[in-house]
């Protein structure tokens, strides 16, 4: 995100509006500047109708206008009279047209801010660490970048609705003073008042309002989960308890709501009382003075005219102030959305100065303080490597890393060394961490200790975007988009030829169900893929891996979702598609591994085997015995193993 790392001394939430709004600024000069002239022609009116009220009705004054020389004013009072309703006629028209062009330049100023904001936010999203994904739901996010952007123009428009309304009561109650110097004076309390409990107001409403945005994105989080997990819903009929979580995730919504709702409503009709009591005395204290002269300290006289006058501007002087609740209200509200975008958007804090104190502790062997200079965003240092004809050697030399909040390390000083075109399996008890050692190469997550180097440069030295078009991954889990089938294997390359999109999906085993469906390579596969089985899925996810021939595959369980007869239809592919290739291939089916060059046996973040299948056997350790449950030789398991399953079972 633009300027995202470089935060002002300032309120981060105003340097956030500061920083979009200026590429527009000229909309939002031409739109509050023409809102602030549209109201002279809603404010002439009144004095014109007093004037006229005096002139004609008590025949109490002359028929003058401010700043209209005597000349131009007829002398006939039915020529004056015409003139006053051709020039509030005028005056209503000419309003209405400031008014409209005002309110099409805001909105255009306002579109295009939150555009901007929403585009950004969204980028930046896309480039943190896993880590933060990891810590935050996908509903929560969600809510930042559509509910929480689109309250920004509630922001915007209360803070200009409120600089608008502080320099029109100035104007009025100028105006006012220009009327009756000493009335004005006297009503002067009001506006103080109501100024007093909207700052009041506004600091019990700010925390309200942040709770509201949180239940907000708490709800998303919930349906978002459940609705994309209602195969599963439906399967086990947890239906009901869905719904209990839904209602519970939706009580906490309506009660800080509540609480907000009481909050203003509290304020609301004290607001309009103060207001209302205004005019009441207004009207008191100036019917007196007209009907039996000037009351209490009040000196001189107040015509019927003035008195009209005065209370029409009295009236669009409190009005306003009436709405500083809606003002105030809408501010907060949006400030707690701006709140969480910069929460969002910040979540890599200080991505540079940390990267920088990362790198100076380059020789630093203390895991713990390396581990505290790690960036939360996926960032180039300065002067990155472009990749370019990469050969795959890979070497891990003592890396270490641990997902923030967990106990005990994911990858525990794991070193080896891969020399290009060789295949590694790298297989392993559940939870073991060998999808996370995988996923350090691609710099998904940044180790807390030891390197990792491709073709002898370490992977953090590398240009980003690079290192992993180097890189054909496919994770356990197969996401395709929604699309035809050919979007989403040419995904990282829609302009590719047809030719070399057909050679990718025969190498992954899937051209044959492809040329099947309805509509070939043009076939939508709906949300998430979902027209397709799941060993079709898996299938396209790796056609799409292999379709730009990357130099190195890293393949996570790729055949985990297809049957047995696919599976060997793929490993024939892949022997043929990594012979000039550096591969990975994480499994669980040992099956898959097999004709490895290397296998690594991984058990709690260790490396604690390697060989080829054939020497690990021999080796009769964890592989052989991994081995033996795979082909259903649960007698010869040795009983320490079984008693250690039966333990992990009683921990879950």
């Amino acid at each position: 995100m633009s300027g995202s790392t470089q935060q002002s001394a300032s309120n981060p939430v105003v340097d956030l509006c500061l920083r979009y709004g200026r590429p527009h600024a000229g909309h939002f000069v031409v739109g509050f500047g023409l809102g602030l002239i549209g109201r002279v022609p809603q404010l002439l009116p009144g004095l014109i109708i007093g004037v006229a009220i005096d002139a004609f009705l008590y025949e109490s004054g002359s028929y003058a206008l401010p700043l209209v020389p005597e000349a131009w004013i007829p002398s006939g009072r039915l020529d004056q009279l015409l003139l006053t309703i051709g020039l509030l006629i005028a005056l209503y028209l000419l309003g209405t047209a400031v008014g409209i062009a005002s309110r099409w330049s805001m909105g255009v100023f306002m579109e295009r801010f939150q555009h901007d904001v929403r585009v950004d936010t969204y980028d930046t999203v896309q480039r943190l660490e896993s880590t933060v994904f990891d810590e935050r739901g996908t509903g929560q996010i969600m809510s930042v970048l559509n509910d929480d952007i689109r309250q920004l123009e509630r922001l915007v428009g209360s803070a200009t609705g409120l600089v608008n309304l502080a320099t029109m009561a100035t104007v009025i109650y100028a105006l006012l003073f220009w009327l009756n110097a000493q009335l004005a004076t006297f009503l002067f309390l009001v506006p103080v008042a109501l100024v007093g409990l909207s700052f009041w107001m506004s600091s019990r409403i700010e925390p309200e309002h942040l709770e509201v945005r949180e239940r907000v994105g708490e709800i998303n989080d919930r349906l978002n989960s459940a609705i994309e997990g209602i195969s599963v819903v439906k399967s086990y009929g947890t239906e009901d308890r869905e719904r209990e979580r839904v209602e519970s995730a939706s009580r906490g919504h309506r009660t800080a709501q509540w609480e907000l709702l009481t909050t203003k409503e509290t304020f609301r009709p004290t607001m309009e009382v103060t207001t209302g009591a205004g005019r009441v005395l207004l009207l008191l204290i100036g019917g007196y003075w007209v009907l039996f002269g000037s009351p209490l300290f009040l000196t001189g006289t107040l015509t019927v005219g003035a008195l009209y006058t005065f209370f029409d501007y009295t009236g669009r002087f409190t009005e306003p102030l009436r709405w500083l609740p809606n003002i105030v209200d809408g501010y907060q509200n949006g400030k707690a959305a701006a709140t969480r975008i910069v929460e969002l958007e910040t979540a890599g804090a200080g991505a540079e100065t940390e990267t920088e104190t990362k790198t100076e502790m380059e020789t630093d062997t203390d895991t713990e303080t390396r581990a505290k200079a790690k960036t939360r965003t996926e960032t180039n240092r300065d002067a990155a490597i472009e990749l370019e004809d990469v050969d795959g050697a890979v070497a891990y030399d003592h890396v270490s890393f641990s997902y923030p909040g967990a106990e005990g390390r994911a990858v525990d000083d794991v070193s080896f060394t891969v020399d290009p075109g060789t295949t590694v399996g790298i297989v392993g008890p559940t939870g073991a961490g060998k999808s996370t050692l995988t996923k350090l190469l691609l710099r998904f997550y940044e180790p807390d200790g030891g390197t990792i180097r491709l073709d002898g440069t370490d992977v953090r030295d590398l240009e980003l975007s690079s290192l992993r078009e180097s890189i054909g991954y496919v994770s356990q889990d197969p996401f395709l988009f929604s699309g035809t089938v050919r979007e989403n294997v040419a995904y990282a390359r829609p302009d590719l030829d047809e030719a070399d999109v057909v050679r990718a999906t025969r190498l992954a085993g899937a051209h044959e169900f492809v040329t099947d469906l309805p509509d070939g390579y043009e076939t939508e596969v709906g949300e998430r893929g979902v027209k397709l089985s799941g060993g079709q899925r898996q299938r396209l996810a790796l056609a799409r891996a292999l379709v730009g021939s990357p130099p190195i595959l890293l393949l996570d369980e790729a055949t985990s979702h297809v049957d047995n007869e696919t599976e060997v239809v793929i490993q024939r592919a892949l022997e043929r598609a990594s012979e000039r290739r550096t591969t990975f291939l994480v499994a669980h089916r040992l099956s898959t591994v097999r004709t490895a060059d290397v296998i690594l046996v991984v058990e709690d973040g260790a490396i604690v085997e390697r060989g080829t299948h054939e020497e690990l056997l021999e080796r009769d350790g964890l592989y052989a015995t991994l081995w033996q449950v795979q082909v259903g030789a649960v007698e010869a398991l040795p009983e320490s193993y079984l008693e250690e399953l039966r333990a992990r079972e009683v921990e879950r």
